[in-house]
């Protein structure tokens, strides 16, 4: 049975998919952070340090910020689909811990991706995609092939691939390891669910769990 959608949804989705208003919505936005955005930018500048780089995956649209409950600019983002570790993530955070001297690095999961998803699938079905998708599947099979049981969904691949990334940012920067060997970063990796709740699912480094975090209201 066919349920037309109301005119205002129709509306919606047709601004959503048109690049001139979408534009539009970005300019508008705009004039208002800059409006107010030079109070904010001087309390973020005090600190030049950030409290953590947190690498994530692109299709979680939740900002760090809010995750994490930290004032805007406190936290420096590193974003792609999947947690593909290229030069340039590599790179930023080696610049992040060794000229900014930020103390954590933070992989941040979530549930329902779509990059562990079409990781999944294309496991399962033995098909891996051709173009530059084929380059976040291939990350995340590492991270399958690395379990010795098997995972059944792409939540359980979520928490595997997240550890997974931060021992790769361990073999693949000599500069990353030594910084956590020697104490002055650390690396936490995290899944966040749909409710927003964090589970530790590995760290690296020196990292005390405090029976009550400290909880900054921003």
């Amino acid at each position: 049975m066919y349920t037309a959608q109301p005119s205002s949804t129709i509306r919606e989705e047709a601004t959503m998919s048109n690049p001139s208003i979408a534009w539009q919505r970005l300019q508008a936005g705009n004039q208002h952070f800059h409006a107010t955005s030079r109070s904010r930018q001087k309390a973020a500048t005090r600190d030049q340090s950030p409290l953590a780089v947190v690498f994530r995956c692109a299709d979680d649209r939740t900002a760090s910020e809010a995750v994490f409950g930290q004032s805007w600019g406190s936290l420096m983002d590193i974003s792609n689909w999947g947690h593909v570790i290229d030069t340039g993530v590599l790179a930023t955070v080696e610049y992040a811990v060794d000229k900014l001297k930020t103390p954590l690095i933070v992989i941040l999961g979530h549930e329902n991706s779509s990059a562990m998803e079409a990781s999944l699938e294309a496991w399962n079905n033995v098909n891996i995609p051709e173009g530059a998708t084929r380059a976040v599947i291939e990350h995340a099979m590492f991270s399958l092939a690395r379990q010795d049981a098997s995972i059944s969904n792409a939540d359980e691949l979520a928490a595997a691939h997240t550890v997974h990334t931060g021992v790769s940012l361990l073999q693949k920067s000599a500069a990353l390891a030594k910084a956590v060997d020697s104490g002055q970063s650390a690396i936490v990796c995290l899944v966040r669910d749909a409710d927003g709740g964090l589970r530790v699912c590995a760290t690296f480094g020196d990292v005390a769990e405090n029976e009550a975090p400290l909880l900054e209201c921003v």
